[in-house]
């Protein structure tokens, strides 16, 4: 237990290791068995592996879980045993797969685990042996190609000399390698003319590094005089220089002598291609070019001799990735033939893209051996195949109509005796089987009686058969169906069979007596109410009163419609109720009407008030519609009397308006004296002081004259303010810009008191009443100034954006400061008439100017908001439309 002492001396040793080493002291379970292992060290290596630093007194199966396997199992059997383990062991996570050796050795009772990661070893012994086996096989594949080949397949050196030749050269030599190799061309049996012009080939290809090649005759050691297709090849050194000279020689005897063949028969075959009534073609080389072409083809692509040897696809661009094009490929490519009938095929061939049926017979062209082209036939079907898919067409209709219905759809002979079920029926059809004497199975006892009655009739008037009647089913219950039975007749007006369908109407005669229990307790209950409640059909027409509008109206109780509630209608009422109700009734919407009815016993009108909503069903149908009538007489009765009130103190109202608006124009005119007193005298003044103002004097006399032109606009303004609400504005181009200019020029001593600065620029023109958008500017920037914080300077900026709402430009005009501000509490009350946030000792003022905002951008269609924080500026937000809808404001 030596090492357990000295753990830190064996971190510092270790934690320099290449490789993960850790220390593990057995854990035993009750049968002092080994069952896990309590790290007590791991150096650098496996903590960075691991990213984790606290390991200590862990159980390695939790610590080693990633990379756990069948490694317990092997450090378990080191610990008992006492034997030194060495293996390899992979595991793979989301980033890639890795293989590590592990060394175990038990030391005492302690193991210690050498873990190397030798993923990168691996995958290079790996690759090495993967690049080594496919050298090996090139090879093999080099060795065998050559060898097998017929081809002659030799190798020059630079003095002429043969340094290799294949199988089938030696062959034709009649040598064995040994003889041949290192011999030149007239030692190997070339003659001398023969080997002097590859002699000078070989020159060639040296001086020129470029192939040659040829055709020559010559004789073989076994076959006689044969004819040859060679060429010769330079083999280039790491310097680019020749090194040696390439060459394969192939036997193009047959092939030759078969050319005079093939071309008779070319000739022979291009005969019959013109004379076969088909439509035919011929295409040949891997570009499938029209090579040959029959007049009945060109006829029924629409095309002329022109499109002989181009490629087919660029004569029917259409045809690329069609399947019958697919087919094409395949038939070219494997050499297996196509037939099939009715293949669809679109392409154009009247100068529009449609759709073609044809019979198709494709076969392969083959010459040596090799797939060269393709014959193909086609045979146009489009009027068969269009002819029987209409066909088919309307059967499957048919039949999808018949299975997607609950109906059970049959046939019948002329006299209904046989009965011939076809398909459909859902539940119907297991109500049993149907043939001879088939009416007693399917007619329920109770209405066979009506049913033999109205088939008699049918029969006798060859009219349609229709019934509600009862069936058994085939587990003995009853069901309730409509049957209809149609005659068929032939041209001399004969019955010649019956055509009938049974739907299964057991649901709907359910919900039908559901319906009558529910409209019997709705009588009761509609009964027990005070008010009026009457239903009516969905065109409007009354067909139901609860026992209330008897009493009433004193009316019977079998009158309904219009003729049972319109005489009982004021008649100062009756034409606007009828109207009112009529539109909702074509328009869906809920009605309601205040209208008078007479009382059938005082005959007395009192006031009620009518209401009804529109019931529909699950698709948005109105199937009825729902209403009440209440009595409010009585409140009528107070509403008016209340009306009357409001008249009498609207007239007050207006009386006071007028006052004030008198007064309003009496003040405005008195004002405008003293003004008109100071620009009179500024003026003598003026003239009394020419050319003894200094400039700076003259410059306050001009402002003076600016001031008092200002107020006189102001106080304009203000009495036609006070008229707002009496008379209307104007409403002109008013561009905010010069608006903005016109405050900060009279603000100018404010702000130059406080130092405070306007930003603004490219702000909106827009329609609106001048005078009063510059009140509500004016407003905002002077509190701006106003309330701005001590010993800081006002900054002030006015920035506009635009947005379209419902399809009206509007303007969003924001006036921002850095003053004192106000709570977020306080922005509801900040508009309201006459309040004051702060004290009127700090800050003058009449609690009057944010709400005239208010009112001034409401009056042009727009709004105004403001938010803020203490001592932390404020914001106003005003938006107002580019177009003002009526032009008086």
């Amino acid at each position: 237990m030596e090492l357990i002492n000295n753990l830190d001396l064996f971190q510092t040793v270790y934690n320099s290791a290449p490789n993960g080493i850790a220390v593990l002291k057995s854990l035993r379970n009750s049968k002092n068995k080994i069952q896990d292992f309590s790290i007590l060290l791991l150096n650098t290596y496996f903590i960075n592996w691991f990213k984790n630093e606290d390991y200590k007194g862990k159980r390695f199966s939790s610590v080693f879980s990633k990379i756990q396997g069948a490694i317990l199992e092997k450090l378990i059997e080191t610990a008992e045993t006492g034997i030194a383990a060495n293996f390899e062991q992979s595991y793979q996570d989301e980033a890639a797969k890795y293989c590590l050796k592990f060394t175990v050795v038990k030391q005492e009772e302690l193991l210690v685990i050498t873990m190397e990661d030798i993923t990168e070893k691996k995958e290079a012994e790996t690759a090495l042996n993967n690049a080594l086996a496919e050298a090996e096989k090139q090879k093999r594949l080099y060795n065998s190609i050559i060898n097998a080949t017929p081809d002659l397949v030799y190798v020059f050196d630079l003095d002429y000399k043969f340094t290799y030749a294949n199988k089938a050269l030696l062959s034709m030599w009649g040598k064995s390698a040994e003889d041949a190799i290192g011999q030149g061309l007239r030692e190997n049996g070339y003659e001398e003319w023969h080997a002097e012009m590859h002699e000078r080939e070989i020159d060639t290809i040296i001086a020129e590094k470029r192939s040659v090649r040829g055709t020559v005759s010559f004789p073989h050691a076994e076959l006689g005089r044969r004819i040859y297709d060679y060429i010769l090849v330079p083999v280039f050194n790491d310097k680019g220089e020749v090194e040696v000279v390439a060459g394969t020689t192939r036997d193009i005897t047959e092939s030759k002598q078969a050319e005079e063949k093939l071309q008779q028969s070319e000739n022979r075959f291009r005969k019959m291609i013109h004379q076969t009534p088909a439509p035919t073609l011929v295409l040949k080389g891997d570009d499938l070019v029209i090579e040959q072409i029959n007049k009945h083809m060109l006829q029924m692509i629409g095309r002329g001799e022109e499109i002989i040897g181009m490629r087919l696809i660029d004569v029917l661009p259409e045809l690329e990735g069609q399947y019958v094009w697919e087919q094409v490929l395949k038939v070219y490519d494997e050499g297996i033939p196509f037939d099939q009938s009715e293949v669809l095929v679109t392409h154009n061939r009247t100068g529009e893209v449609k759709n073609y049926y044809y019979n198709l017979a494709y076969r392969p062209l083959i010459e040596d051996g090799q797939i060269t082209g393709m014959i193909q036939v086609a045979v146009e079907v489009t009027e068969q195949v269009v002819a029987r898919q209409k066909m088919e067409e309307s059967e499957s209709r048919f039949r999808a109509l018949v299975n997607a219905s609950s109906d059970l759809v049959y046939r019948m002979d002329s006299d209904w005796m046989v009965m011939h079920s076809l398909e459909g029926g859902g539940r119907l059809s297991g109500a049993g089987g149907y043939g001879i004497n088939w009416l007693d199975k399917f007619v329920h006892p109770s209405d066979l009686e009506q049913a033999v009655h109205l088939i008699s009739k049918s029969i006798v008037e060859k009219s349609i058969f229709e019934m509600e009647h009862k069936v058994i089913n085939a587990d003995d219950s009853v069901s309730w169906v409509f049957s209809r039975v149609v005659p068929i007749l032939d041209e001399n007006n004969k019955i010649i069979e019956w055509f009938g369908a049974a739907s299964d109407i057991t649901s709907q005669k359910e919900l039908q007596n559901v319906i009558a229990e529910s409209e019997e307790k709705f009588r009761q209950l509609a009964d027990l109410v005070p008010q009026i409640i009457w239903t009516a059909q969905p065109d409007g027409f009354t067909d139901y009163y609860n026992s209330r509008w008897y009493e009433y109206t004193g009316f019977s109780k079998d009158e309904y419609g219009d003729s049972s509630w319109v005489p009982t209608i004021h008649p100062d009422d009756s034409s606007r109720v009828l109207k009112s109700w009529y539109q909702s009734v074509h328009a869906g919407t809920s009605y309601q009407m205040e209208f008078r009815l007479k009382n059938g016993t005082t005959g007395e009108y009192r006031w009620f008030l009518s209401k009804a909503l529109p019931i529909r069903d699950k698709e948005g149908i109105i199937t009825t519609w729902f209403g009440t009538c209440t009595d409010i007489h009585e409140q009528k009765s107070i509403t008016e009397k209340l009306e009357i009130l409001v008249a009498e103190r609207t007239k007050e109202l207006q009386r006071s308006n007028d006052d004030l608006q008198q007064f309003a124009h009496v003040a405005s005119h008195d004002l405008k004296e003293p003004v008109r007193k100071i620009k009179t005298f500024v003026s003598r003044l003026e003239d009394h002081l020419e050319g003894k103002l200094d400039e700076a004097a003259t410059r306050y006399i001009g402002r003076v004259h600016v001031a008092a032109d200002r107020m006189f606009n102001m106080i304009d303004g203000v009495l036609a303010y006070s008229k707002i609400n009496a008379d209307s504005q104007k409403a002109t181009l008013v561009d905010l810009n010069e608006v903005i200019k016109n405050i900060e020029t009279d603000l100018e001593i404010a702000l130059q008191k406080t130092g405070g600065k306007i930003y603004y620029e490219q702000l909106p023109v827009l329609e609106g009443a001048s005078v009063l958008l510059y009140q509500l500017f004016y407003n905002l920037i002077n509190n701006s100034i106003k309330f701005a914080k001590e010993n800081t300077p006002s900054k002030i900026t006015v920035t506009a954006t635009e947005k379209v709402e419902d399809g009206e430009r509007i303007a969003i005009i924001t006036v921002e400061d850095n003053g004192i501000g106000f709570e977020l509490d306080q922005t509801r009350r900040i508009f309201e008439t006459f309040t004051r946030l702060n004290s009127k000792d700090a800050y003058e003022g009449t609690g009057l100017g944010l709400s005239l905002c208010k009112k001034i951008a409401e009056r042009h269609g727009g709004s105004i908001t403001a938010t803020g924080i203490a001592n932390n500026g404020a914001v106003f937000i005003v938006t107002l439309p580019f177009e003002q809808k009526e032009k008086d404001i």
